[in-house]
Parts: C-alpha cells; sequence; structure tokens
C-alpha cells in the first residue's frame, strides 16, 4: 500500500479525530476525552460517544485512567491524513501562492480528497519535503527530529534558528508573518526577562517584544 492512501471506509470524522489525537501526542500532551471535546469542538458527551466507537474500530485503546492513546491501525490511518495535510499546506503555498498563514485552514478542506497518485506526484514537485510550512514534520517522509528547545528557555545573547510555530492559531500566526518569524529564521535574543514576562529578540534588525507564553510556543535550534 502507498503512503497516504485513502482508506475508503474511514469516514471524515474518524480521520479528523484521529488526527487530533496523533497532532496532541506530538506536543505530549494527555490525550482524555474531555480535551478531545476541546480540540474538536464538541461536547464531551459526543466525544466520549466518538471515543468508544473508535474503540470498537480498534483504532484507539482507552487506558484505565481515561487516557486515549492510538493503536497501530488507528495511527496508520492519523498518519495518512497528516501527510496528505501537510503536503496540502505545502502546495498551497509553493505551487499556489496562498499566504503562509492561511495555509493550515485550507489544507483541512484538501486533506480527504488527495489520492495516492496525488501525493506522489506533491512530493516530487514540491521536492521530498520533510515538514510541512510550521516546521512540523511530515510522517512517511521526516527522516528524523532535530532537537529543539523553546524561545522561553533561551538565555540572552543567544542566536539560534527558528523551527517550529503552531499552526492552528490563524491571528497568531498572521502576527507570525508580519515579524517574519518562521521556520529558518535566524533570530537573536536581545534581552530574556522573566520578572517582566517578557523576550525580546532582533530579526532582520528589527527588535520584536514577545510574550513568555507565545515564546513558549515558539520552537527553535537546540
Amino acid at each position: 500500500m502507498m503512503l497516504g492512501e485513502p482508506k475508503p471506509e474511514v469516514s471524515v470524522v474518524t480521520e479528523n479525530y484521529l488526527q487530533a489525537i496523533y497532532k496532541l501526542g506530538e506536543r505530549d500532551e494527555a490525550v482524555s476525552p474531555t480535551r478531545l471535546a476541546e480540540v474538536m469542538d464538541v461536547s464531551v458527551a459526543t466525544a466520549v460517544g466518538t471515543v468508544k466507537r473508535l474503540t470498537r474500530q480498534e483504532m484507539v485503546a482507552v487506558a484505565s485512567n481515561k487516557e486515549v492513546s492510538l493503536t497501530r491501525k488507528g495511527r496508520d490511518v492519523a498518519e495518512s491524513v497528516v501527510r496528505r495535510h501537510r503536503l496540502a499546506e505545502r502546495m498551497l503555498i509553493e505551487m499556489l501562492g496562498l499566504e503562509w498563514y492561511k495555509a493550515h485552514r485550507e489544507a483541512h478542506r484538501l486533506e480527504h480528497a488527495i489520492s495516492p497518485d496525488v501525493e506522489q506526484k506533491l512530493v516530487e514537485a514540491l521536492g521530498h519535503p520533510e515538514t510541512n510550512p510550521y516546521g512540523l514534520p511530515i510522517p512517511g517522509y521526516s527522516k528524523g527530529s532535530k532537537k529543539m528547545k523553546p524561545l522561553a528557555d533561551a538565555r540572552e545573547g543567544e542566536s539560534m534558528t527558528v523551527s517550529q510555530v503552531p499552526e492552528e492559531d490563524i491571528q497568531l500566526l498572521t502576527y507570525f508573518d508580519e515579524i517574519n518569524v518562521k521556520p529558518g529564521a535566524e533570530i537573536l535574543v536581545k534581552e530574556s526577562a522573566p520578572f517582566k514576562g517578557t523576550v525580546t529578540i532582533d530579526v532582520n534588525g528589527e527588535h520584536v517584544v514577545l510574550g513568555l507564553e507565545v515564546a513558549r510556543k515558539i520552537q527553535v535550534a537546540a
């Protein structure tokens, strides 16, 4: 079976839930029905019902503490949809010229419809990318994780490269686009001031003050 092969027996709702569990796992977050309800913007009862269905389908397993994890079968489906989503993001930006901060949202419209043939053509046309435009690995094509740390943990005077930024918040992405805080950007920490709750960085000669909460969301090369 080719990477990214759509599975007609798997519904869009199932793919979305498995994708959400996968992405929470990427962030080392414990996955519970309550957390899933928040991510999927549904009631807890709806999330619980869906988790029960996914358990019967052997897509997920639920531990005694209610933590939800992907089975091998579920992970295969999750990796497939995440892979198609992240390739779609690259396509939208690099081939269609869509604004960087819009690609994540738009890719949700495409991720369920990309066939194996189209996936392979996309990979070739995009030059076999390992990450999406926000620095997150593309399952099946990434060659391994790189050492990273939150920008909030950087020391004054430290120069580093941005590795990842969160992809879900379009307002935050719009701001990052304006200040050029994107994967590959070189930054210098001018001031780390936990007592003020800020980190001041230099990006292309411009000083930018970030709150610690935002700085914790930006991953830099360790």
